[in-house]
């Protein structure tokens, strides 16, 4: 007898927890989104950009700090062939200790479809914050970079990049 009331406690336990399960995400979940970055993901098909949305994002980004400047060196070239490949190297000034360093650098392009290209994290054993990469531009437009520090300053560099021939159509 007790062994039937043990394999009924464990079906209703594990009929709870399947029937929780698509809960789960809100349950635990932290409530405090950093922010509504993949609500411009819904949108599957978008063809034509939307500058309300990246100055959105940017100004979540931000979040009414005050912005540091010389942190970041970026490179760029001022006029690109081929907008599917737009080379773009950046690195941020920091010791890369335990109190300088950057948590995230957002690469945004305001005249993309999606306008957040990358965003890459760094710690302090990291060595050096610096990265290169290519990138998509639909047309020409500014690149903008942020980096958020772990003291909490933020900076901000935008270049305009002419773009020959789009891409991200």
């Amino acid at each position: 007898m007790s062994i039937f009331f043990i394999k009924k406690r464990k079906f209703l336990k594990l009929g709870l927890a399947f029937l929780l399960f698509p809960f789960s995400k809100t349950i635990f979940s932290n409530g405090n989104p950093y922010r509504d970055r993949f609500q411009s993901y819904r949108q599957t098909f978008r063809i034509e950009p939307n500058r309300e949305e990246a100055e959105r994002i940017l100004k979540n980004i931000i979040r009414k700090r005050k912005l540091s400047e010389g942190l970041i060196e970026l490179s760029i070239p001022d006029t690109v062939e081929d907008g599917n490949v737009v080379p773009i190297k950046f690195s941020i000034n920091s010791a890369m200790t335990e109190k300088d360093y950057p948590l995230k650098v957002h690469i945004l392009g305001m005249e993309n479809p999606f306008p957040e290209i990358a965003v890459y994290e760094f710690f302090p054993f990291t060595g050096k914050a610096e990265v290169s990469f290519r990138c998509r531009l639909r047309k020409s437009s500014s690149l903008i970079v942020v980096a958020e520090m772990v003291d909490g300053r933020v900076s901000l560099i935008e270049k305009y990049v002419d773009v020959m021939l789009g891409a991200c159509s």
